[in-house]
């Protein structure tokens, strides 16, 4: 009978949830998922757009050689892409094992004192202005449920959420595909034609694609798109500029 009772509190759970996100989707524009995952996108896709064509415009200008530029395209977005994609796995597995960790010992701690924690709540629902008639209510219903519990002082106390965590495999995934994505803009040019050609195509699709992204961006977080566009492209063209300007110093001292 209590594994029943359960089995239907679990469904209903989910249904509930389900609900909540249909809900937060319809409200805010856009899923958990996404809110997840732009982060890992937006650097991805700009990264993949700025390394890549100031790489090949830099070869491009300095071999004149078509199939060195091609080539020298390819290695950068396979191996970057492999680069970025480790990297961010690392970072988000390493985010989720530490947080992961100090749910663990709110965990423990609820279960060793919980009137530790009932003081606790106390203590945080007085600062938001709760009487302690309120909070009373509040408590029972909280240290009835340790799951719940966990929930609550793992976001009120150490700003977690346990449902949001980062899901290290998903970031990478997405963080591999956009930075190919942004490096593939500028090496299509070279693909088709001379360098003289294929040089101000290269970089002008570059600044065109980082201003259609940051407005692509600006719709999702419903933001001025061409705000947002503008956004991306000034922070990302000045990062180029700078970084154009100092390789053609080094050369200039080296020759």
């Amino acid at each position: 009978m209590d594994a029943c009772l359960m089995k239907v509190h679990r469904s209903a759970l989910e249904v509930t949830q389900k609900r909540i996100e249909t809900r937060t989707k319809e409200h805010h524009g856009v899923s958990s998922a996404v809110r997840n995952r732009l982060r890992d996108a937006v650097f991805g896709t700009q990264d993949g757009l700025i390394s890549t064509v100031g790489a090949l415009t830099g070869i491009a200008a300095g071999t004149g050689s078509h199939e060195t530029v091609v080539i020298a395209g390819c290695v950068i977005i396979a191996v970057e892409s492999l680069s970025m994609a480790a990297g961010s796995y690392l970072s988000s597995k390493s985010q989720r094992e530490y947080l992961e960790r100090l749910l663990r010992e709110e965990e423990e701690e609820i279960a060793r004192d919980p009137q530790g924690e009932r003081e606790e709540i106390f203590e945080m629902y007085r600062v938001r202005g709760y009487t302690d008639e309120e909070i009373d209510i509040i408590a029972r219903r909280l240290l009835s449920n340790p799951k719940l519990l966990l929930e609550d002082m793992a976001h009120k106390e150490l700003g977690i959420s346990p449902e949001s965590l980062e899901e290290p495999i998903g970031n990478a995934v997405v963080m591999g595909i956009s930075y190919v994505i942004g490096g593939a803009i500028p090496v299509l040019p070279y693909l088709f034609l001379p360098i003289p050609s294929a040089m101000p195509l290269s970089v002008g699709g570059s600044l065109v694609g980082l201003f259609l992204f940051g407005g692509l961006k600006g719709r999702v977080v419903k933001q001025v798109w061409w705000k947002s566009g503008l956004e991306m492209l000034l922070v990302a063209g000045v990062a180029a500029l700078v970084g154009f300007l100092i390789g053609r110093l080094a050369d200039h001292r080296i020759h």
